[in-house]
């Protein structure tokens, strides 16, 4: 099982669509897991059809594994995540020991993590394959990245184990109409261009009416929905390449 760590210190980047919209697209090729650690819950929302009977709080307490419901299964957040960041650190790599106990079980793990860096970040990081990081094209979202670059290698340091692979930043909710944004995002790509990943997830209403009817956006019928659809595929088209995740 490969797993891909969607993170961001910053919230209102999109993690919610972007990780959504994976657990979609993979699940028409292969088994996949959706782990929600973000405890305001908007992933389990959209997802709810395919929740299983373990909560991901359960992850951090003992080596457990989440038994599948469909080739989509989501381990839901609840209220009781915040409980994790109040106990031993040891609990960092039990969650790591759950998503090992799982490796026959799925074909890839995508997890979503809360806007800061917690235990629960940690174990995400702890457990990743590969990570990436959407952003907004504004100031506040990209000055979170060297610290989430440094979080990355220091938990591979600290447990010593390869760092995952860093896809890149990813450019969400970017308002392509926006000449403060071009500016930014033109800005970004000349002093950050290696870390960038290949794709954007543009600012659609499209993306907001899928998410909240619980389907991903090239279901949706209109032209607009299948370009969007086009764009956000090709995303995860690029992360399946680059992470070998094979039909």
């Amino acid at each position: 099982m490969k797993t891909l760590v969607v993170m961001n210190e910053k919230g209102g980047v999109g993690k919610t669509t972007i990780v959504a919209h994976a657990g979609w697209y993979f699940a028409e090729r292969v088994a996949t897991l959706v782990i929600d650690l973000d405890q305001q819950g908007n992933l389990t929302t959209t997802l709810g059809s395919h929740v299983s009977s373990v909560d991901s709080v359960a992850l951090f307490a003992a080596p457990t594994r989440v038994p599948a419901v469909g080739r989509l299964t989501v381990a839901r957040s609840t209220r009781a995540l915040l409980g994790v960041e109040g106990v031993n650190h040891a609990c960092i790599e039990t969650f790591r020991d759950s998503l090992a106990a799982m490796a026959g079980d799925y074909a890839i793990c995508v997890i979503d993590t809360p806007p800061a860096l917690t235990v629960r970040s940690f174990g995400a990081l702890l457990a990743a394959d590969a990570v990436l990081a959407p952003i907004g094209i504004n100031d506040y979202s990209i000055q979170g990245v060297a610290e989430l670059l440094r979080a990355i290698k220091g938990v591979a340091h600290h447990y010593r184990r390869p760092e995952p692979t860093f896809l890149g930043l990813l450019p969400s909710v970017f308002d392509r109409k926006s000449r403060r944004e071009r500016a930014l995002f033109e800005s970004l790509a000349a002093q950050a261009g290696k870390l960038l990943f290949p794709g954007i997830v543009a600012k659609r209403d499209l993306y907001a009416r899928a998410v909240s009817e619980g389907q991903p956006v090239w279901a949706l019928p209109s032209s607009a929905a299948r370009e969007a659809g086009q764009e956000i595929r090709h995303v995860f088209d690029e992360v399946a390449r680059r992470m070998e995740i094979d039909p």
